[in-house]
């Protein structure tokens, strides 16, 4: 799987190995198939949660709109 980050680092664009037969294929069984290798949602919670935070200074934003509702 390749990973590209945004020059903005806002966005993250995932691209999986493929790999599919056609529906005239000569074994007949395995015509039609469509082989993905698949993100887990799991993998992308994670990301969200703690590596897409280090970018933007997550924890040093969210102490700034704690001051504004304390006032």
């Amino acid at each position: 799987m390749s990973y590209n980050e945004s020059k903005d680092k806002k966005t993250v664009t995932v691209q999986a190995p493929m790999m599919r037969t056609p529906t005239d294929y000569f074994i007949g069984s395995a015509s039609g198939f469509h082989y993905c290798k698949v993100l887990s949602p799991f993998k992308v919670l994670e990301w969200m949660y703690t590596d897409s935070l280090f970018e933007f200074n997550g924890i040093n934003n969210q102490t700034n709109e704690e001051e504004v509702f304390l006032q």
